[in-house]
């Protein structure tokens, strides 16, 4: 059988418009509420609905709360785990206080997408410096099964986005406690810990809640965050970065100014391209650029740190094992890194000011490789050894050989 020219053209278009029908365009997808999402473009894949918080009522001109209406789409979203909630450009502003302290509790798969961190931002406006407020909140609360300590808001996304909890005082932007979360391209300006209303608050908290009696049970995995911004005025024991009882987790491309990164009971996590600014002109608690306690197979990789040098902090509890630090350039003077009780730490390819050798009982085993610093101080009648690339001077020539 022939076909004449007219009839294969007409073919083609009708099998280019069933192609076509497989995959929905952004401007599609934002419509009045719904639309479908394709991530691959191929077609039999399963499609879920993308939900504008416009639609919702989400007042994107910041002049009225869009709290409530957040909330609805997020609730509608989760009716289909791996349903996406966009928002748009605009300013949405948050002010209804919750009884729970939370804004948005997620304890489903779904994906939270703004327009990019110049163009969507979210603003707080529960906090110390909002006269009609009783308490801050967190903005987003990402949740697991306490049961089973996996499902629920496993693999859920947040990016995209500004997540201002600054200009309030308000409280932590975002509370990660899932398994397989992708924290992405944001911009989040974090408060004050050091007031009433935010006495524990971070930037942003992946963790689980362990300690050392029941970390080997209490801990959660395979979260990401990267081409994060944070900037804030965490107080002593309050970080810009929360990272505690992780499992194969990483970090990359995040700058912090502020309280740094706290890395609290981890093991096998991953942190690299980090640009930590500390802020040294903060007289009233100590501040940090990273934070190691009770950590295990640490990888530290191309850091920046202007302030502090990092802390491996004293904890005779549960020792700090195997930090491997490649590629640490301290800017500045007077600074100082701080190695307080631990097991094999290895320096490499870093520039580095003082270092501090600061344990509670001891330190065994400093490797420092084709790395530089402007000399070591060593806490006296502590057990101090195998120190390779540096000596101690308060302790003997043999103790402070290579074994």
């Amino acid at each position: 059988m022939k076909f004449s020219k007219s009839a294969t053209a007409s073919v083609v278009l009708i099998l280019l418009l069933v192609s076509c029908s497989n995959f929905t365009s952004r401007s599609s997808r934002v419509g009045s509420g719904g639309g479908t999402i394709s991530t691959t473009g191929k077609t039999n894949v399963t499609s879920k609905p993308v939900i504008n918080v416009v639609s919702y009522g989400a007042d994107p001109s910041g002049k009225r709360d869009s709290t409530s209406a957040i909330s609805n789409a997020i609730n509608m979203a989760q009716t289909q785990p791996g349903s996406e909630v966009f928002f748009p450009p605009g300013h949405f502003l948050l002010d209804d206080p919750s009884k729970h302290q939370v804004d948005f509790k997620i304890d489903r798969q779904i994906h939270i997408v703004g327009s990019g961190p110049t163009k969507t931002v979210i603003v707080n406006e529960l906090g110390a410096l909002n006269p009609a407020a009783l308490v801050s909140t967190t903005i987003f609360e990402i949740v697991t099964n306490p049961a089973t300590q996996q499902g629920d808001g496993d693999r859920t996304t947040i990016s995209g986005m500004t997540l201002d909890s600054a200009t309030y005082n308000a409280g932590t932007s975002i509370m990660d406690f899932a398994n397989h979360t992708t924290l992405s391209d944001l911009v989040v300006d974090a408060p004050s810990s050091s007031n009433a209303y935010n006495p524990n608050a971070f930037g942003v908290r992946v963790i689980a809640i362990c300690n050392p009696t029941n970390k080997a049970y209490v801990v959660r995995t395979g979260n990401l965050v990267e081409n994060v911004t944070i900037s804030g005025n965490g107080s002593s024991g309050q970080t810009e970065l929360d990272i505690s009882c992780q499992r194969n987790s990483k970090v990359t491309n995040v700058t912090i100014k502020g309280n740094g990164v706290d890395i609290f009971y981890c093991s096998h996590d991953e942190l690299s391209n980090l640009n930590l600014i500390g802020t040294p002109s903060n007289t009233t608690s100590p501040n940090y650029t990273w934070v190691i306690t009770g950590s295990s197979h640490i990888i530290l990789s191309n850091i920046d740190t202007y302030g502090s040098g990092g802390v491996i902090a004293p904890d005779i509890t549960d020792i700090s094992k195997n930090i491997t630090i490649t590629n640490e350039t301290m800017r500045g003077t007077g600074a100082f890194m701080a190695i307080g009780d631990s097991l094999g730490t290895t320096i490499t390819k870093s520039h580095l000011e003082q270092i501090r050798l600061n344990p509670v009982v001891g330190i065994t085993g400093i490797d420092l490789v084709d790395s530089s610093y402007t000399g070591v101080v060593c806490k006296p009648d502590k057990s101090i050894s195998a120190l390779v690339g540096l000596s101690c001077p308060t302790i003997s020539s043999a103790a402070s050989a290579a074994p």
